[in-house]
């Protein structure tokens, strides 16, 4: 394939990960600070607690991001005859 082509399967596993990977987190991540808070713990302590669902929420953001982002037509494949849709 080549470099100014794009490749729709790459940009979809990201998005997919990306989406998947971050609500893992998120959910996780939540979780987990729901039934241990944490409060007692030292400052450095309590922000590495935080870190993964910041990280999650970041990885939602990109996935929906690359999702809204529009895809480049393909320039191997003829453009669209809009006016000959009917093959007349």
């Amino acid at each position: 394939m080549a470099p100014d082509e794009p490749n729709y399967l790459r940009r979809l596993c990201i998005i997919l990960g990306s989406l998947f990977l971050g609500f893992t987190l998120v959910v996780l991540s939540g979780w987990q600070l729901i039934y241990n808070p944490g409060s007692g713990d030292a400052w450095w302590l309590w922000s590495l607690r935080r870190v993964p669902l910041v990280l999650g929420v970041v990885l939602l953001l990109t996935g929906f991001v690359l999702l809204r982002k529009p895809v480049g037509t393909d320039p191997s494949l003829p453009e669209d005859d809009v006016d000959n849709m009917d093959g007349a």
